[in-house]
This record gives C-alpha cells, sequence and structure tokens, in this order.
C-alpha cells in the first residue's frame, strides 16, 4: 500500500471521527439545551403554581373571615332571642330606642349573613378548606342553612325566605370597596334600607316584631339554623381561635 493511500486513509479517519465528535457534541448539547429548557419550565410551572395557592388563600381568607363573623353574630342573636326572649325584652316591653334597635338589628344580621352567603356563591362558588371531604362537608352545612330558611316545615311562616329571597336580600347589601366586593354596615344598612325602601327588608323587620307575640312558632326554624350556624363555625374556626367556645353553645 503506497504512502499516499495510507495517509488518506488516515485522514479519513480522523476527519471521521471529527465529525462524529462534532455530531456527538451537537447531539449532547441538544438535549442538555432541551434538559434546561424543560427544567426551566418546569421551574416556571411551580412558580406560577405557587402564586395561584397564595392568590387562591387570599381569595378564601377575604370571604372566610366575614362569613364566620356574620354566622357567629346571627347565632348569638337567635340564642338570646330564644333563650332569654330579648325580643320581648326590648320590644315589647322596650322603649322607642330599643324597640327600633332590635327590630332593624335583628334583621341586618341576617341580611349580613345572606350578603356573606352570596358573595361566596358569586365569587368562589365554594371555600377550598384543603381537602374534598372537608369542603363538602361545608357545601353541605350552607345548603342545610339555605333550606332551613326557605322550609315550609315547620308550618310557620315567621322567617320563611324562599331561595331567590335570600339571594335577592344578600345582592342588596353587597358593596364594591377598595378591596373588591363587601358586605355594607348597619349604618350604611340604616340609611339605606328605610322603611318601604325594600319589601324584603321590611319584611325581616315584621318577621323580628311577630316574635314578640308569636315566639313559639318561630322556635322550631330559629332553632335548626342557630344549630347549623354553630357547625358552621365549628367547620370554619375549629379551634376556637376567633370565636370562644362558651359562646358557641346550641340551644
Amino acid at each position: 500500500m503506497s504512502t499516499e493511500l495510507v495517509v488518506a486513509i488516515i485522514a479519513g479517519i480522523v476527519a471521521f471521527v471529527s465529525a462524529a465528535g462534532t455530531i456527538w457534541s451537537s447531539i449532547r448539547n441538544a438535549e442538555r439545551s432541551d434538559a434546561n429548557a424543560r427544567a426551566i419550565a418546569q421551574l416556571k410551572f411551580e412558580s406560577d403554581r405557587l402564586k395561584l395557592a397564595a392568590q387562591r388563600e387570599q381569595e378564601i381568607a377575604n370571604f372566610k373571615e366575614p362569613l364566620a363573623r356574620a354566622a357567629y353574630d346571627l347565632q348569638s342573636r337567635i340564642f338570646n332571642i330564644l333563650k332569654l326572649n330579648v325580643v320581648d325584652v326590648y320590644f315589647t316591653n322596650g322603649s322607642d330606642r330599643e324597640k327600633k334597635y332590635i327590630v332593624d338589628n335583628t334583621a341586618f344580621l341576617v341580611a349580613q349573613y345572606m350578603c356573606w352567603t352570596e358573595m361566596v356563591r358569586r365569587e368562589i362558588q365554594f371555600i377550598d378548606l384543603g381537602s374534598s371531604e372537608k369542603t363538602h362537608e361545608l357545601l353541605s352545612l350552607q345548603d342545610r342553612i339555605f333550606s332551613a330558611w326557605a322550609t315550609d316545615e315547620p308550618k310557620s311562616k315567621i322567617f320563611r325566605i324562599f331561595a331567590g329571597e335570600q339571594r335577592a336580600i344578600g345582592e342588596a347589601l353587597i358593596s364594591i370597596g377598595p378591596r373588591g366586593p363587601e358586605c355594607i354596615g348597619y349604618g350604611a344598612f340604616l340609611t339605606t334600607f328605610t322603611e318601604g325602601s325594600n319589601p324584603l327588608i321590611d319584611d325581616l323587620r315584621a318577621d323580628v316584631i311577630s316574635l314578640g307575640r308569636n315566639l313559639d312558632q318561630g322556635k322550631e326554624r330559629l332553632t335548626n339554623l342557630q344549630h347549623a350556624f354553630i357547625d358552621l363555625l365549628k367547620m370554619l374556626d375549629p379551634n376556637y381561635l376567633r370565636f370562644p367556645e362558651k359562646s358557641r353553645t346550641k340551644v
């Protein structure tokens, strides 16, 4: 074999090896690039997921806290109506100021709860408490309260509020504040819902007044509602961090 042929063969082998090395290096670089791209995409996905979770948690807090407060205030008023007969004390036997307060404030507490319930339904549909079991339990409690207002059993019409009326009352109290939708306060309630301005609010006031004469007729519905509110508080504040245990006694 001639020297020239040997040299040519060796040069060819060297070129082939060099080309193969270049191709291999390109493949490896491409693989590294793809791996880096996938890693970056995964990091972005995780970052977006954490941001969404944080946003969701804030949305939950925005509605869970006031919903719990509204349930606590209303169950407390119902307890006082049934156990201490405050409607009789302050309306039947009270001063004009006391009569007005017990009627207006009780109507407000009912409307306030319905307002936050409507906002939960409208804004986030349900409150995600971290597991499907807890979420299902909360939805069941809300449905139980919803039905307790609307049911024809007991036969008494005192505080019987139909489904559409519950939502309408809630909608009427929604106000758009700097941080989004919120429920108006008691002062705004008094100036906004004067007598004759809203038939559903007038009906709430009439129901409160009727309790002074017919407490027994409203007792079953109110008892069922108060028990359901206590159960709702157990779900929203299980460790009694915001609302003391001694003030959450079922009638």
